[in-house]
């Protein structure tokens, strides 16, 4: 499992080289109301960010794992949540 906060060539570096990976989109310090599950490949991640000009600064880090395992417990023990699965890419 890999944490991106001010990284964003690593980030992109991990989504490209894990196409079949999962990302949790969160707040820097985890929250349990913002806990977003993607795949790697959801274009609400990757490309070019909707607002601004970087995915991981500001508010926002990434949480990247091949196991949606890894992630589940992250989230609990990080966010005090469960992960919200993204309504368009669809991580289930």
């Amino acid at each position: 499992m890999r944490i991106f906060e001010d990284e964003d060539a690593g980030y992109l570096a991990w989504i490209d080289g894990h196409q079949h990976g999962l990302v949790v989109n969160t707040t820097r310090k985890p929250d349990s109301r913002y806990l977003y599950l993607h795949r790697a490949s959801c274009g609400t991640i990757r490309g070019t960010p909707a607002r601004g000009k970087r995915w991981t600064t500001g508010v926002l880090i990434k949480a990247c794992s091949e196991t949606r395992a890894d992630l589940e417990q992250w989230a609990s023990q990080q966010g005090g949540g469960k992960l919200h699965p993204c309504g368009l890419c669809r991580p289930d």
